[in-house]
């Protein structure tokens, strides 16, 4: 089976900063119980709150389907808002405007950018200084993905 996700967490002092990255296709159902479980077990090994889970989504379209953002909602998040910057170009599409509608009850602290607004979502996610570290850790995660994700060539790194 073709991945079609791939997570990274960014060593940072104040913050769990977890990196997606989402090719056109939803996440399959075993790929997005691996990667959930393994940001929860990072967060607890160092005994974070949900309040400094710091994410970022980077997606040609692929988004989870209803059942995965419960089970991210729920184990992750323990049911709290966390900040969550998503960059796509995804949302002209109608039906990917309702996911991202459904997205934002989950989570009240989504928020969504074009892939030209990388600094926006760095300074929303209080990581204005990371910006370097987070291009790396994409262009790695694309790499593991063969250059699947289109959206990653639009942002402003």
């Amino acid at each position: 089976m073709r991945e079609e996700l791939a997570t990274s967490i960014l060593p940072h002092p104040l913050f769990l900063v977890v990196l997606w990255l989402h090719t056109e296709v939803e996440p399959p159902a075993s790929q997005w119980a691996t990667a959930v479980e393994q940001l929860v077990k990072a967060r607890r090994q160092r005994g974070l709150g949900v309040d400094r889970v710091r994410s970022m989504v980077i997606t040609d379209g692929g988004a989870p389907n209803p059942a995965q953002r419960v089970q991210i909602a729920r184990d992750l998040h323990e049911g709290r808002p966390t900040k969550l910057a998503v960059l796509t170009l995804a949302l002209s599409h109608p039906v990917k405007r309702g996911i991202a509608t459904a997205l934002s009850w989950v989570n009240p602290s989504i928020r969504f950018y074009q892939p030209t607004q990388f600094g926006d979502a760095l300074a929303y996610l209080d990581l204005p200084d990371q910006g370097g570290a987070i291009q790396h850790e994409y262009q790695r995660l694309n790499a593991r993905l063969n250059h699947l994700v289109r959206t990653l060539d639009l942002v402003s790194f």
